[in-house]
């Protein structure tokens, strides 16, 4: 309850960061965001290919839906494994309570993974694993097999 801000509204909210926290809180932890989308993509996108690649070659399945789910969801787990400390630092450094006046709490994403691990050792960088890839993994077996299914049907044009 402490931590709460208890803001009225949207309009409260950029108000009272602005006044306490300066315009730049408002793009607190953005270069995070995007770090992470870059990481997540990046791994998705070669794991999938790797993952596909590999089950075809040792000819464990053919090619087909069940591929694309495997190599998917191993894509899926990939990239949780790959962003969840970034997303666990940018929470953080989008979290943290920064007075006028006063030091933040942290000096950067470096400086919180840092602080973070001496605090609560290296595993509190992977907090929420199991609900991000309860979110990554069906998201990425969508996204892959939909990305499969229109290049069968676009194949001949």
């Amino acid at each position: 309850m402490a931590e709460r801000r208890n803001y009225k509204g949207v309009g409260d909210a950029l108000g009272q960061m602005v006044r306490r926290e300066g315009v730049r809180s408002l793009w607190r932890g953005s270069a995070l965001t995007v770090n992470r989308a870059m990481i997540v993509t990046a791994s998705q996108l070669a794991t999938y290919d790797q993952a596909k690649e590999a089950i075809l070659r040792k000819g464990l399945m053919p090619d087909g839906l069940p591929t694309h789910v495997a190599a998917s969801f191993t894509a899926g787990l990939v990239a949780a494994v790959a962003s969840n400390p970034v997303d666990v630092v940018k929470t953080r450094v989008m979290n943290m309570k920064v007075e006028k006046g006063a030091p933040p709490p942290y000096a950067g994403a470096l400086d919180c993974a840092l602080k973070t691990m001496r605090a609560e050792g290296p595993m509190a960088l992977y907090k929420g694993f199991i609900p991000t890839v309860s979110r990554q993994g069906p998201f990425t077996v969508v996204l892959f097999v939909t990305l499969e299914q229109v290049r069968a049907i676009l194949k001949d044009f």
